[in-house]
């Protein structure tokens, strides 16, 4: 199958699929294409990103996927194009989290909501750890790594959520629909209990690394980021606008002088994204989200604006904080993660009084991203296994375009014929 590169990046919840929002100009309940739209550019550059990264005969389109810096797009200091799609996806959940939050309030109670968000964060943060335990057994089967008592732990609460995922599919079928709830139940507690041991794991690697040891666990990928964020923004979702800004400015604050002072750097650069710790810093990220989102509902300039001042203050800062580090989740990165996408959002809003268009790819993608993943991931891990990675890197710029044209073209009726049937699936 294929492994999972530590850039890879897909997120879905309830409260980043709810994109039903309330447009008080009116008075009624409708939906913004733009935020839909958003969150499917975010979701398919994810997965394409994924496909076309095996293809360097690409050249330009292959170097997007690159997070280096010496073979990837820089866009700033520090930033390439890759760097970007992660705290792009953070702001399309941060421009949804309290509308969902609400909604889901008002239908079922304070209580069960946060149950709700705490349980699908945590499952976020367990897909992570699913795919890095097959990252782990790829290696194994090519005698790499040896799976130890953890990982064999991951393996039986993968099993048991991979059985709760297929009763659910199944549950697409009219028939089996009875069956949903006790699907939906093998799965998440079975994916939260992984989350909750990677927490618990991931803070054990970071305690090491402090003694002076190495990582003996690592278990992080982007998507524990996202789902540990979650979690941290989870208790705030209901402040107003200002005090949003001001508790997300204090994390933001600790987590900076931490970052800066002695080593601590290196040691947030030992894990990915800067492990359980970095994870902080991304949940300062989601609630300044969070803020702008609030900014955005009430006036769109303002949004714009406030996104452009975070842009500009994270640029100016890289002369005295260092470049822009989504390896180490630098304050910088969280500046900048904040307003780029911001401004990148505030194009697709350009487009929001054109709601009749037909052709929708990217509200598409946004609609089924934990399915177009793992059909993309399966489908690439196939075509990995089949072709030698020699042939990948050798083929001839023809035949890579075909193929990556063949790959969106397929995803792509795959996700409109999802739509178009009204069936989806979000943890």
């Amino acid at each position: 199958m294929e492994k999972v590169n530590n850039s890879a990046e897909i997120a879905s919840s309830e409260n980043v699929n709810n994109t039903t929002v309330v447009n008080k100009e009116d008075g009624e309940t409708k939906r913004i294409k733009s935020i839909d739209r958003f969150r499917g550019f975010c979701v398919f550059c994810m997965i394409i990103f994924q496909f076309l990264k095996n293809f360097p005969s690409l050249g330009f389109i292959a170097r997007l996927a690159d997070h280096s810096l010496t073979n990837g797009i820089v866009i700033a200091p520090g930033m390439t194009i890759a760097d970007f799609i992660a705290p792009a996806f953070i702001f399309a959940v941060g421009l949804t989290y309290l509308l969902s939050f609400n909604k889901w309030q008002k239908k079922y109670g304070t209580k069960i909501a946060v149950v709700h968000y705490v349980e699908r964060a945590l499952a976020i943060i367990g897909l992570g750890t699913f795919l890095d335990l097959c990252n782990k057994m790829l290696d194994m089967f090519g005698g790499s790594y040896q799976l130890n008592a953890f990982d064999w732990t991951v393996f039986a609460f993968s099993m048991v959520a991979i059985l709760g995922l297929i009763l659910r599919l199944l549950t697409l079928i009219p028939k089996l629909q009875k069956f949903k709830v006790v699907s939906d139940q093998i799965f998440y507690v079975a994916m939260s209990c992984l989350g909750i041991l990677n927490i618990i794991i991931t803070s054990i690697d970071f305690a090491y690394v402090v003694s002076g040891k190495s990582v003996v666990y690592n278990y992080w990928l982007v998507l524990q980021d996202i789902g540990f964020s979650i979690l941290i923004a989870l208790p705030f979702v209901k402040l107003k606008s200002w005090w949003k800004f001001l508790v997300a400015s204090i994390i933001f604050v600790a987590f900076s002088v931490y970052h800066q002072i002695d080593n601590n750097s290196q040691i947030l650069d030992t894990f990915v994204h800067g492990g359980i710790i970095g994870g902080f810093g991304w949940g300062a990220m989601l609630i300044f989200d969070m803020f702008v989102a609030d900014l955005f509902f009430k006036n769109k300039d303002h949004a714009i604006i406030a996104s452009c001042l975070f842009c500009i203050v994270g640029l100016l800062c890289t002369q005295w904080l260092g470049d822009i580090s989504m390896g180490t989740c630098s304050p910088t990165f969280i500046l900048v993660g904040v307003g780029l996408p911001g401004i990148v959002f505030s194009f697709f809003t350009l487009f929001d009084k054109f709601n009749n268009y037909k052709f929708e790819l990217f509200v598409w993608w946004g609609k089924n991203p934990i399915i177009m993943f793992l059909v993309e991931f399966f489908v690439v891990g196939l075509y990995n296994s089949f072709m030698p990675e020699s042939a990948l890197a050798g083929a001839p710029i023809w035949l890579a375009i075909i193929e990556g044209v063949l790959a969106i073209a397929i995803l792509s009726s795959f996700a409109y014929l999802l739509s178009r049937m009204k069936k989806s699936i979000s943890l």
